[in-house]
């Protein structure tokens, strides 16, 4: 006679479904997607990661709310119309810099700093407008480093506030905004020409000088008289001055320097002029006006 079949006991039946291995995976699989979906919750949504307090730095001659409220555009902005910006564990650091730096010509460079667990820190550092370049036809203002960054408008704060000096490249060779358009001792060179002159001098001049080439290193220079000089970078501007001087003293008087056409300063040890009534350049050698003065 068989035996009566044993029925199991509670534990026993949930003992032979654990080690069920279909039965494993489903509840492996269901505690992993819950992992998932809070972690994703955290990350994209929680709002104990999201930015709350942005500190901007740096901003000199921009003007603070357009640069605040163009990173909060930024911040509020959505991954697939869905995932919020302004997490701390995904912010778009990278898009906010080339954001900024793409708006505002005049931003060099942003760095952001992420400060645990709600705030970031923008830091900007604005371009220095040194001067304004022509060539071509458009103009542009060249910075600190030597870039044209941005195109002139002539009514602009910047160029109204700075009374920036402008030079017109003859060449008319075309600027490219990616390239290095000047070097820093040139540009320097530039700028020191018309602060050392009227110190030196009792001749004041205009804040608009020419150049046939901006490689050739050189500026003609308008003097308010109506007579230009012409200058070059590979001399020592002081001695270029102090041969002007000399030659000044020497060859003209306050009643004819107006008949001047030009003073070419650049060659060592002579200078080259012309007046207005003469048709041929005249030359003087700067030892020889040094000997006449003594």
């Amino acid at each position: 006679m068989r035996a009566p079949k044993r029925r199991k006991s509670f534990f026993e039946k949930k003992e032979e479904k654990a080690s069920n291995p279909i039965f494993s995976k489903i509840i492996f699989r269901f505690v992993f997607l819950v992992f998932i979906a809070s972690l994703s919750y955290i990350i994209f949504f929680s709002p104990f990661l999201e930015i709350k307090k942005v500190y901007l730095e740096g901003v000199v001659e921009l003007k603070y709310d357009d640069v605040y409220q163009k990173i909060e555009g930024l911040l509020n902005e959505k991954y697939f119309r869905i995932i919020p910006k302004d997490s701390f564990i995904i912010l778009p650091s990278e898009k906010i810099k080339s954001e900024l730096q793409n708006n505002f010509k005049k931003i060099s460079a942003v760095e952001v700093e992420k400060i645990f667990p709600d705030k970031i820190r923008v830091k900007i550092v604005e371009r220095k407008a040194l001067l304004i370049w022509c060539s071509a036809g458009p103009c542009y203002i060249i910075d600190e480093n030597g870039y044209a960054y941005i195109g002139v408008d002539f009514e602009s704060d910047e160029i109204k506030q700075n009374n920036l000096l402008s030079v017109v490249d003859n060449s008319g060779r075309s600027i490219d905004m990616k390239e290095k358009i000047l070097n820093i001792g040139y540009m320097e060179f530039l700028i020191s020409i018309k602060d050392d002159f009227e110190k030196e001098t009792d001749i004041k001049i205009t804040n608009e000088y020419q150049t046939g080439s901006r490689m050739a290193e050189e500026a003609w220079v308008m003097t308010e008289e109506g007579w230009r000089i012409l200058f070059s970078s590979g001399l020592p501007l002081e001695d270029s001055i102090t041969t002007l001087k000399t030659f000044l003293e020497k060859e003209t008087d306050q009643d004819n320097r107006s008949k001047l056409d030009y003073v070419d300063l650049r060659a060592k040890n002579r200078v080259y002029y012309k007046f207005k009534d003469e048709s041929q350049e005249n030359t003087e050698e700067k030892k020889n006006v040094t000997e006449n003065q003594q």
